[in-house]
């Protein structure tokens, strides 16, 4: 395996992103408007196919380790792409439930594939560096996507809605054809011969990790999606479209500065301790966003700005920590179900940190975002003693 493999990855990631991204801009139009399903009926599918995902994701990344990672990946896709060329036709809630269910439990696979894939593609000096190329591929992809999705947004026929979700599936089976064509595969993992198979649901630490860890990146990847528009509308009078410079900022800082922030980051202390200072600098930026209520609006033009860019610089640290103590503590055997296991943490962050940030926003105003900031700055610094302990489960 070489960093080919890597770049040949990134392409996949890339190509899949920018359909997911196009999709994402015009997904809950389209399923509200044009599939005639009602907000509430929206809510609950996608619960409900949150929940499917969070049970699958550990034992398919035990799966994916026995039977190779890039086989279960590329299944992963192809069932993907049949589910969302099935949103084309859904209009009930529960038809909508059941494709919701499949769509997060083939991502699940996908993703732990993925991350077992990654971690065998290369050297384990490099896998950080390797995860940062992914990142920044993604990142990419979506804010094309999201340029291309917001086509039907202008002309809202159902014929456009229909051609993003097409797009949607070619990216799944781009994605596939070219994973399956350009990256070796990868040695399936042995069974161990006595003691549990999920090992990774057995260490504690690991989990505590995962869910602390998916807490607050979900939080973080929320704050400028759901809890700045909820200020900016509730708490000022400063433009709407400051919301578009948050996100643009925070996509070329990810796109332009991943792989160098996953730079120097070598071994699971270095990671909790680059992850605790990411997440004190996402906490400044919460106190920023606090103390532009009732300022003039080009002083909150201003500062939600220098917020923004603080907030990318913290969650490229964090981001990176949180790669770092992944890979350390997973076991070679078990990289795809602890990749499975972390990315459970990460969807039961997504069912709360909505929740969260607007309760916190519009529920305590300048306090609820102070909240915020102790919640990464304590969040953070539970980083060291928790992968400590990990540190000992797996050496031992």
């Amino acid at each position: 395996m070489s960093r080919r493999s890597i770049r040949v990855l990134s392409v996949a990631t890339l190509v899949n992103a920018f359909g997911n991204g196009a999709y994402l801009a015009t997904s809950v139009t389209y399923l509200t408007r044009i599939a005639g399903l009602s907000p509430s009926a929206m809510a609950v599918g996608l619960s409900v196919g949150a929940a499917a995902g969070i049970v699958a994701m550990t034992p398919l990344g035990y799966v994916a380790d026995r039977y190779g990672p890039k086989r279960l990946q590329i299944l992963g896709l192809l069932v993907l792409a049949g589910a969302y060329a099935a949103l084309i036709d859904v209009r009930t809630p529960g038809a909508f439930a059941a494709v919701s269910c499949v769509i997060a439990v083939a991502m699940a696979l996908s993703k732990s594939a993925n991350g077992a894939l990654a971690a065998g593609a290369v050297p384990a000096a490099e896998r950080l560096h390797a995860r940062a190329y992914l990142r920044s591929a993604i990142n990419l992809g979506i804010g094309l996507g999201t340029l291309a999705g917001s086509i039907p947004l202008v002309v809202h026929t159902a014929g456009a809605y229909a051609w993003i979700l097409v797009l949607n599936v070619g990216s799944f089976l781009v994605a596939a054809v070219v994973i399956a064509a350009g990256v070796p595969e990868v040695a399936r993992q042995q069974a161990p011969e006595s003691g549990p198979r999920l090992i990774a649901l057995r260490d504690r630490p690991f989990l505590a990790f995962a869910a602390l860890d998916g807490l607050l990146t979900s939080t973080f990847n929320d704050l400028l999606s759901i809890g700045l528009p909820l200020w900016l509308v509730a708490r000022t009078h400063a433009p709407l479209w400051l919301i578009s410079a948050a996100l643009v900022v925070n996509t070329a800082g990810c796109v332009l500065l991943q792989v160098r922030a996953a730079r120097g980051i070598d071994g699971v202390p270095a990671g909790a301790r680059i992850a605790r200072h990411g997440a004190a600098l996402i906490g400044v930026a919460c106190v920023l966003f606090g103390l532009t209520a009732g300022l003039p609006s080009w002083a909150v033009g201003l500062i939600v700005l220098l917020a923004a860019v603080v907030h990318v610089l913290g969650e490229l640290w964090l981001s990176t920590g949180s790669w770092a103590i992944v890979f350390g503590l997973a076991p070679e055997t078990a990289q795809g179900q602890y990749q499975g296991t972390y990315f459970a943490g990460r969807q039961a962050g997504d069912m709360i940190a909505p929740l969260l940030i607007t309760f916190c926003v519009l529920g305590l105003h300048t306090a609820g975002w102070f909240a915020l900031a102790v919640l990464f700055v304590i969040g953070g610094r539970a980083y060291r003693p928790i992968v400590a302990g990990g540190r000992l489960v797996n050496v031992a």
